[in-house]
């Protein structure tokens, strides 16, 4: 749920106001579930694809010019997605929106249904 609202507030954030769209897709894939959330807003250049999954860096916002947040809710995100044995990326170019797409497994339930694969953390 947490990487669903993370990429979710960033499609808003980087959409124009007024004028954004944001959807949300999901596709069963052999083994497991993809989610896209696709938005029409301003895009990452490719060679920023990788920089902006690392912790406290922001490419910024093309609109203003100026990042907004912490830098830490994609690679957060990723790293959620990690530990439960998928993976997250981004497909965009500048201009032209982002899709930010992620995996997760899927795992037999015993009952002939398929369920998401999830972990819980014990502090």
């Amino acid at each position: 749920m947490q990487v669903l609202l993370n990429l979710l507030a960033n499609a808003v954030k980087f959409c124009e106001r007024g004028r954004g769209v944001v959807r949300v897709r999901l596709l069963h894939e052999p083994g497991r579930v993809r989610v896209d959330v696709i938005d029409n807003g301003v895009g990452v250049a490719p060679e920023h694809h990788e920089r902006i999954f690392e912790k406290f860096r922001q490419v910024g916002d093309t609109l203003t010019d100026r990042p907004q947040g912490t830098g830490l809710g994609l690679p957060i995100s990723r790293q959620i997605v990690r530990h439960l044995g998928g993976d997250l990326w981004v497909e965009s170019e500048l201009g032209r929106g982002a899709i930010f797409r992620f995996t997760l497994p899927l795992a037999e339930t015993g009952v002939g249904d398929l369920a998401v694969a999830s972990q819980a953390a014990v502090s």
